[in-house]
């Protein structure tokens, strides 16, 4: 397992959380970004400051960041956090995050913004389509109700979701998420149990750790009346 991979597993469970909240929470409304002002609006009710990170190019099944992107003229203040990125790359030796450009086989814009909104307390992400690749870039001061923990039958959705979509260590992942989550941790050889407000979850690993079995014992929920 290389750096990237091992820092996306830390980190991929609680920032695609966040994804699905930050997608419900903005719902069907069409995008503008001004890269000029360093924002984007979503409809005609909400404007959040972003920081770019990069780019996929179609033609060459290609990414390429934001710091790296000379030919743009991003000014330095919607690129301090894809630079903070590649210092952070610097020091870990993350070879994805000091790289210019590579091959989206190595890593795609999806992963990079997760580990990135993973990395970061208050932000999530958003890519932007574009003729012939995508934008991806950080949306920060998003609201607090776009970060609650989430319980243990969404914490089974997002784990599920994650280990279908994502190429990352199941262990890590699911031990750093839902310990990020405020779940009670109990650790075996092949087992996770994380418990919380009385409902557990149960986890399974083959011997090359990766989940065969996931379940649990949830409460039910009350209905308001």
């Amino acid at each position: 397992m290389n750096a990237f991979t091992k820092l996306l597993s830390q980190h991929v469970g609680t920032a695609f959380a966040r994804q699905l909240q930050f997608g419900q929470f903005i719902g069907d409304r069409n995008f503008n970004v001004n890269i000029k002002q360093g924002v984007v609006t979503f409809g005609g009710d909400l404007q959040y400051p972003i920081q770019l990170l990069g780019t996929e190019a179609e033609e060459d099944n290609s990414w390429l960041w934001a710091w790296a992107n000379e030919g743009s003229n991003f000014s330095v203040n919607i690129l301090q956090s894809c630079v903070a990125l590649r210092n952070f790359g610097d020091r870990h030796n993350i070879e994805e995050f000091t790289n210019r450009s590579f091959s989206l086989d190595v890593a795609d814009g999806h992963s990079i913004a997760l580990a990135a909104s993973g990395l970061n307390d208050n932000c999530c992400y958003y890519r932007a389509p574009y003729s012939g690749g995508a934008l991806f870039f950080l949306v920060l001061n998003v609201p607090n109700e776009v970060f609650p923990y989430v319980d243990a039958a969404q914490a089974i959705e997002v784990i599920t979701d994650v280990i279908s979509n994502i190429d990352v260590d199941h262990w890590i992942m699911c031990e750093s998420f839902l310990n990020s989550q405020g779940f009670t941790i109990e650790l075996s050889e092949e087992k996770i149990n994380a418990i919380h407000n009385n409902d557990t979850i149960k986890i399974m690993f083959d011997s090359q750790k990766r989940i065969s079995e996931i379940g649990g014992s949830l409460q039910p929920q009350l209905s308001a009346t």
